[in-house]
Formats: structure tokens, sequence, C-alpha cells
């Protein structure tokens, strides 16, 4: 009679050829959810600022935009009043971010006037955002930059290129 099912010898390759693969794929796995991480968090702010500039338009008014260190924003009024409240939307740090996601910028908060152009009224605004991912080995890491400038536009970009003409660059 004939018997079915693997031999010892058989098992034992195939679990050392498992190991071997996972080795390998799960240090780059991690690295592109820490990237992935960084993406999710520099398209949020960039995100927040764009919503930001059009309710300045859409209300013809001062709105203001507020970022935290966690990656979390607000977006208000300026001036309150009862169709313009202080917070009109904000999202929470936790979403799509890590402990080890971190968020630089120049300034905290920055006003957009009815013309969705940065308020140059308001003091100092913020102008650039550096989001990174400690949990990234530096080679691997893809940090990206956010930046609005004085007309309201906002980009996100990687500040390692540098090669003129393209498109990611800062």
């Amino acid at each position: 009679m004939r018997q079915h099912g693997f031999t010892l010898i058989e098992m034992v390759v195939t679990v050392a050829v498992l190991i071997a693969v996972s080795t390998i794929a799960i240090p780059a796995f991690q690295t592109s959810i820490g990237n992935a991480q960084i993406r999710t968090v520099a398209e949020s702010i960039r995100n927040g600022l764009q919503l930001a500039r059009g309710e300045a338009i859409k209300r013809n008014g001062r709105i203001r935009f507020t970022l935290q260190n966690s990656g979390a924003w607000q977006i208000g009024c300026v001036t309150v009043a009862a169709d313009c409240p202080a917070v009109i939307t904000q999202k929470s740090a936790v979403e799509g971010a890590s402990s080890n996601t971190t968020v630089s910028a120049d300034n905290n908060s920055v006003v957009f006037s009815g013309f969705g152009t940065r308020d140059l009224a308001a003091a100092a605004a913020l102008t650039v955002v550096n989001v990174t991912n400690a949990q990234v080995k530096n080679e691997e890491r893809r940090a990206l930059r956010v930046m609005l400038n004085a007309g309201g536009y906002v980009k996100v970009c990687d500040p390692t290129v540098t090669a003129a003409g393209d498109t990611r660059a800062c």
C-alpha cells in the first residue's frame, strides 16, 4: 500500500526556504510601510492646506490652517461667526501615521485670504513642512516636504531630488 504525505526531509527543506525568503522580504516590507506612512502624512497635510484655501475662497474670508507636531491639523475661521465656526474640519494624527512618523514645520499655522493666497497681514506663516519616519533606514527613506508659496499653491516634493526639470524636486 502506497503512503501519501510529505517526508520529514521535504518539510525541513520547505521550512528552510520559507525562513530564507522571510528574512529578505520582511525588512523590505517594513521599509515600504514606513515610506507609505510618510507619503500618507504629507498628502494629508497637502490636502488640508488645499481644503483651507478652498474654504477661504468659498467663504470669501480668512481661514486658518493649524498643524500639530503629530501631523494632526484643523481648519477654522479667524473671525468666528454664526456662518463661520472656529473649527470647520480637522484630521486626527492617528489616521495613516505611526509614532515613528515625525512632522516638523517652520511655523504651526497659516491664514488664507478670501483670494486663496497666504494672508500676508498675518504673522509668520507656515511655508515648509518636512515629514520623515525614524523606523526606515536613512539610505532607504523617502522623506517628503510640503511647500506652500505666497500665492497659495501647495506642492509635495522630495528634498533628495536635485535634477533640474524633475517635477519631484523641491
